[in-house]
């Protein structure tokens, strides 16, 4: 079964609708990811040791994949407004949705050459869903988080 989405507004269970988030917004919220793991990483190095910058991206990934199993959101997305929310309607994948098919499935992928370049390109598209969405049926939508 085939779920339409338009690019203006998607319906969700419990809410009115949420629109699609703009391509800048999700840059800016990568952008705000992986800076805050390399501000973290260089604190941590200045600090300690080697060992001490791995214990600090695993925690960091840990926290990352706690807001992302529980809210739709990375730290990147909190700060930008915006969270991933399933095609079917509901507010949030979960663990399996958000955590292994979008990020793990995709990390994966992206052993395969030039599949960054592709996954990316398909930001382009009327619906702005990139592979990894494609993949896992969700959307980064615009949210208020007071109806969250």
């Amino acid at each position: 079964m085939r779920t339409a989405v338009t690019v203006r507004h998607i319906t969700v269970k419990g809410l009115l609708q949420a629109a699609p988030a703009s391509r800048l917004y999700r840059l800016a919220a990568a952008f705000i990811d992986g800076a805050a793991f390399l501000a973290l990483s260089a604190v941590l190095l200045l600090i300690g040791n080697a060992a001490l910058v791995v214990l600090g991206g695993l925690s960091f990934m840990a926290y990352q994949v706690y807001f992302l199993s529980t809210s739709g959101q990375s730290l990147g997305k909190r700060a930008m407004d915006i969270r991933v929310i399933t095609v079917r309607g509901e507010r949030n994948g979960g663990f399996m949705t958000n955590v292994l098919k979008r990020v793990i499935l995709n990390a994966l992928l992206g052993l395969i050459p030039l599949y960054a370049i592709v996954d990316i390109c398909f930001i382009f598209r009327r619906d702005r869903r990139c592979i990894h969405d494609l993949l896992a049926g969700t959307i980064v939508a615009r949210c208020d988080n007071r109806f969250y």
